[in-house]
């Protein structure tokens, strides 16, 4: 089953848009991209799914295409070669698009730009690529997963590129850019997997922020933080950051800045939760366990107001890792679950979190309308009346063609 260049009729009994159930119940594709929505629409190809549920492809908006093994991520990045890591890779992006994820938003890895590329080229079969490529971290910053490794080696290994000072932040935006970059991803605080710093601790001042978001602007493009600590976090947002990364120990009045300048929230709630259930086993280091622990249980505070407040949440699993667990890639649907259990988001919300409102940064997924590719994903129940059923995929097409699922 896939879609001609002709003009092809897809139809299904409720199509839900990446904002709402549709009354209409066909779409029309040519060449790949929608063109028409509506009923009784005639064409040279009629695909009839019944009654399943369908809706566009999903979107995990924060993932690491990493490679990697294991939650001993010191271990996998300086004791496997980059090529073997991005080898590793190459089968998760099948098992992705299996799981009805059509497009993924790498947010750090070096390797994601050439997977993109091979992606985008026919090479490998996989999702759409939004990669941010090298990122940006200040001296003694969540960027450097060891702070006791030298700080060349993260240089010459393109780990994650170093800058302190407004010179040199500029100087970085631009070399990342430069390498390929589709957005721009800072560290404002410390993290969960690297040693010494802390999620608490802010990293990267107001007016570096400003600087590197500038150095986006003028490429037609945007910069994502990672952020846990409210301090760290309203900095970003200060400094014109698009989205916030985590979040978890963000102040209303920091939401209430982010809803004024329209800045959306992933809030990751996969590997917070993977950490907590599983950290020990995965090989996740005991100072990394203790710093989750108090993250995991307060984003369940920031996540449902966030959500009263209108802020744009999107789905992202922050999965870099293989866990064999039932949070996993490939079982990145989960995410929605966790909106819906850890976030009180109804399941429509969950839906959108993972369609819809990834168009609202501008690229072009997430949407069934006029226009956008022709990337859906089709379940036999319905999602909207149960979230559980997003693990239970049907049907996933992808840049008009049907992704065979066995």
């Amino acid at each position: 089953m896939f879609f001609e260049f002709m003009k092809t009729i897809l139809k299904a009994k409720v199509i839900f848009d990446g904002k709402n159930i549709l009354e209409a119940n066909q779409i029309e594709i040519r060449d790949g991209i929608i063109s028409k929505v509506g009923n009784n629409l005639n064409g040279d190809n009629l695909i009839d799914l019944g009654d399943e549920f369908l809706m566009p492809g999903m979107i995990d908006a924060h993932i690491h295409l990493s490679g990697a093994s294991s939650g001993n991520l010191l271990n996998e990045i300086f004791s496997k070669h980059p090529e073997e890591l991005m080898l590793n890779a190459i089968p998760w992006l099948k098992s992705l698009l299996k799981a009805g994820f059509t497009s993924v938003r790498d947010c750090g890895n070096t390797n994601s730009v050439f997977l993109r590329e091979a992606v985008k080229n026919n090479i490998i079969p996989g999702p759409t690529i939004f990669a941010a490529g090298t990122t940006l971290s200040q001296t003694f910053g969540h960027g450097e997963f060891s702070h006791t490794i030298p700080i060349d080696i993260y240089k010459q290994m393109k780990l994650t590129e170093i800058c302190d000072g407004i010179d040199s932040c500029i100087k970085g935006a631009r070399t990342v850019l430069r390498r390929g970059s589709d957005f721009i991803k800072i560290f404002s605080t410390g993290g969960v997997l690297s040693h010494r710093d802390g999620p608490m601790q802010e990293q990267f001042t107001v007016d570096e922020i400003q600087s590197i978001v500038k150095e986006a602007q003028k490429a037609g493009t945007y910069v994502a933080a990672h952020a846990h600590g409210n301090v760290g976090a309203r900095n970003a947002v200060l400094g014109g950051v698009r989205t916030l990364e985590h979040g978890t120990m963000l102040t209303e009045d920091t939401l209430n800045l982010m809803s004024e300048r329209g800045v959306s929230l992933t809030p990751t709630l996969s590997i917070q939760t993977l950490i907590t259930k599983y950290g020990k086993e995965l090989g996740v280091s005991s100072w990394g366990l203790e710093k989750n622990e108090s993250l995991h249980q307060n984003i369940s505070k920031v996540l449902p107001t966030a959500n009263r407040i209108g802020i744009n949440i999107l789905a992202g699993t922050d999965l870099g890792f293989l866990t064999g667990r039932d949070i996993d890639i490939g079982k990145n649907a989960m995410e929605l679950i966790l909106l819906t259990q850890v976030g009180k988001l109804s399941n429509i919300e969950a839906l959108r979190a993972a369609t819809g409102n990834f168009a609202k940064l501008g690229h072009r997924a997430g949407i069934i309308a006029p226009g956008y590719p022709a990337d859906f994903v089709s379940f036999a129940g319905n999602p909207a009346e149960d979230i559980h059923e997003v693990l239970n995929v049907s049907h996933v097409f992808k840049s008009g063609k049907e992704v065979i699922l066995n």
